[in-house]
């Protein structure tokens, strides 16, 4: 088998040998054992940039009494990228001992550097997508874009995020037609099969209609757009949400922190009616110092949320906890990117019709143009 054969899955984080071609001899250079070897161990990871990668682990000598290898070589990095060995025969090695992993353990945990989220790692399991891959950039795909009055065009883009029913990605070149989009920029995009069983990825580029502020002004136009994206989980009804949600204002739960001394003079106010707690019924109490204004994170799971709401009577109950503050969704996302929880996206309306703004998208809103008419 060679790797035109097998494709990337058979290399992709598994123990193989690669015969020792006149390319790998000129890469296992001084390693033991090389000049009585006739093949290389190496190990596949995927490097974003240089592609998909053979780490070279040892020389090894395949015969009738099966594999050896000799020892490696800690000191250096040897790579093979797998173009230059594609037509090269290669073998799957499993390790169900474990004596690979033990043996190489300190090359395995540099390569971990090369890991990537659980949302991308699970777009390179879906084999649906592969005959839209790039066979050595493992993470790009075909996009078709498309927008009335232009013809759709096929562009390259960078899988950077995973919603649900959609991708996220980079553009990875510039489209020839006006889609709106150059490279370098966040689109999404959604998976078509047609009747004839073939699988393309395509992105819808046509821009919904202008609104006004007052159209938005009450957050019902942003609710309804997202409940109409949960009953019909479509690209046209998620651009939909995303342009809304680009000029909405959203309301965040908070809890207020005073400074010390604002703290000590609130706790004295409070022990002063300790005894006649109705006194403090419509009572006063103004900080001297800035209010610090916490906002909240949901957790479901091993992943948290930076929750908003499309109004503060979307909160229900949960809100009664917190003070709500109303900011714009340009000004939330730099709040739930730089939170120290590392949040996986922001939950819109998370008690109702929840919507979760993966943090791979928070680039592409930051892009949209605003779709507000003005006078």
């Amino acid at each position: 088998m060679n790797f035109r054969e097998t494709g990337f899955r058979a290399v992709y984080h598994h123990f193989c040998v690669v015969e020792a071609t006149d390319k790998v001899r000129e890469i296992m250079g001084d390693l033991p054992g090389a000049n009585i070897a006739n093949a290389v161990l190496v190990y596949g990871y995927y490097d974003r940039d240089a592609g998909l990668t053979l780490e070279v682990l040892a020389a090894a000598h395949v015969g009738d009494d099966g594999l050896k290898y000799a020892a490696g070589n800690d000191e250096v990095s040897l790579k093979l990228r797998i173009d230059a060995v594609e037509e090269a025969r290669l073998g799957v090695c499993p390790d169900e001992d474990g004596k690979m992993a033990e043996t190489f353990a300190e090359k395995l945990e540099i390569l971990k550097t090369y890991d990537a989220s659980e949302d991308i790692e699970e777009t390179r399991k879906m084999d649906f997508l592969d005959s839209c891959r790039d066979p050595y950039y493992i993470d790009d795909v075909m996009v078709r874009l498309m927008k009335d009055d232009l013809q759709p065009e096929d562009c390259w883009v960078r899988i950077t995020g995973l919603g649900d029913h959609y991708f996220v990605g980079t553009l990875l070149n510039e489209p020839y037609q006006d889609y709106g989009r150059h490279e370098g920029e966040t689109i999404a995009f959604c998976v078509h099969r047609t009747e004839e069983g073939e699988i393309f990825c395509y992105a819808d580029m046509n821009s919904p209609a202008r609104v006004t502020a007052e159209d938005l002004a009450d957050g019902s136009m942003l609710r309804d757009a997202v409940r109409k994206f949960n009953a019909d989980r479509n690209e046209a009804n998620l651009y939909d949400v995303l342009m809304i949600l680009r000029d909405s204002l959203v309301w965040v739960p908070c809890t207020a922190v005073f400074s010390e001394e604002d703290d000590a003079r609130f706790k004295k106010m409070m022990e002063q009616k300790e005894d006649n707690v109705e006194d403090l019924v419509g009572e006063q109490f103004t900080a001297h110092d800035p209010v610090r204004l916490i906002p909240d994170i949901l957790q479901n799971g091993e992943k948290y949320f930076f929750p908003a709401f499309s109004s503060a009577e979307e909160m229900g109950d949960y809100g009664d906890n917190f003070s709500k503050v109303q900011k714009h969704i340009l000004e939330v996302i730099p709040l739930a990117r730089n939170n120290e929880k590392n949040v996986a996206g922001i939950v819109l309306n998370a008690f109702s019709d929840p919507f979760v703004l993966d943090a791979g998208l928070f680039d592409m809103i930051e892009g949209m143009k605003s779709r507000i008419e003005t006078a």
